[in-house]
């Protein structure tokens, strides 16, 4: 049983998130990335895959050296977006 965090898929979960992920946002604003988050997901839209794996890298080490968050290497990807 985990002990730690907020259930998940309970209602408090999508506004911790909202609130923790908020230095998330202003981070990626300031480094001019575009992107779309609800609560936990993140979507960052960059021009090529190589970009994307380079952001992915520097934003995994913002997440979990400033936030303290883990980033679950399994459910993030680089990838095109769907048209």
């Amino acid at each position: 049983v985990n002990r730690e965090g907020t259930p998940q898929g309970g209602p408090l979960s999508p506004l911790l998130s909202n609130i923790i992920l908020n230095e998330l946002d202003k981070e990626l604003e300031k480094r001019g990335h575009r992107f779309v988050r609800y609560a936990d997901d993140c979507n960052i839209y960059v021009k090529s895959i190589k970009a994307g794996e380079r952001v992915k890298v520097g934003v995994t080490q913002f997440i979990e050296r400033k936030l303290k968050l883990r980033v679950n290497e399994e459910k993030s990807a680089v990838g095109k977006p769907n048209a």
